[in-house]
């Protein structure tokens, strides 16, 4: 997984990440907004970019993607246009060496929250491929969502991304 891309992305909408623009996609057979699997349940949302207003970058010196370095933001998560939840995301540098960072990604919903969180390097390690998509690790929630396990996959599109969310039961 590239951090680049989570600060990236999170600053030009892939964390406005879910997508829209992968509506052409998910016609192909994604989940369908909410669906249970003999596994677990999954909830596929779109988010446009985040609002100005909604993000920060917080660049300590030296100037450029270092050490310290943070990225907020907020974005809305829309399902048939209608919005449905709000997601809050805040990734860290803290590996200079290889450029890595930690991200967590929270989805504030009607029911409850789903909290999850990733890291990766930009600098590979040896034999490491990367990754197209964004992985976060569920790690918990709130109401409904209390002890969730499962993942958040990030899938990147042209004007805005997809958030597919795969509870396990």
């Amino acid at each position: 997984m590239s951090r680049k891309l989570i600060i990236t992305a999170v600053g030009m909408g892939l964390i406005g990440m879910v997508v829209s623009g992968s509506l052409a996609w998910a016609s192909g057979g994604a989940p369908t907004a909410s669906s249970a699997t003999r596994h677990g349940t999954v909830l596929r949302f779109a988010a446009p970019p985040p609002r100005p207003q909604d993000q920060k970058t917080i660049d300590l010196p030296p100037h450029g993607l270092s050490l310290g370095d943070e990225f907020v933001a907020a974005f809305s998560l829309k399902r048939d246009g209608h919005l449905v939840g709000r997601a809050l995301a805040d990734c860290a540098i803290n590996d200079q060496t290889f450029a890595g960072q930690q991200c967590t990604l929270d989805l504030v919903l009607q029911p409850g929250v789903i909290t999850a969180k990733t890291a990766g390097l930009d600098r590979l390690l040896p034999h490491q491929k990367p990754s197209s998509n964004d992985v976060f690790a569920v790690t918990g929630g709130t109401g409904p969502y209390t002890g969730a396990e499962g993942t958040i996959t990030i899938v990147h599109g042209t004007n805005a991304d997809t958030l597919l969310v795969r509870l396990r039961n």
